[in-house]
């Protein structure tokens, strides 16, 4: 997973470049204003669609997490026995491991 995120910074950086280039870069006259629109609204585009990703990357392990807390909170209401506690100790080391 911590692959993914500087992969998406460095196409956010070219997509950035590419916006610049299209935008204000007068030397390719044989480029047309309608065709520097287009690569300049899709570089916008895909560009908020790597932040999308993102931050949704981002939020995975909150998301993680708090699927632990349920998972606890459900499993709360059983007997005390050593397989609770079993769970219970899995469930607190991972939690602890996500949280360093």
């Amino acid at each position: 997973m911590k692959k993914s995120i500087p992969k998406l910074e460095v196409l956010s950086d070219s997509l950035n470049s590419h916006m610049t280039y299209y935008k204000f870069n007068k030397i390719d006259i044989h480029l047309s204003n309608n065709y520097r629109k287009g690569r300049i609204n899709a570089a916008k585009w895909l560009n908020d669609l790597v932040f999308y990703y993102i931050q949704k990357e981002a939020n995975l392990i909150e998301e993680f997490k708090e699927h632990i807390q349920k998972q606890k909170k459900e499993l709360s209401s059983l007997d005390e026995t050593e397989f609770k506690q079993g769970l219970f100790d899995e469930l607190n080391i991972v939690e602890e491991i996500i949280s360093k």
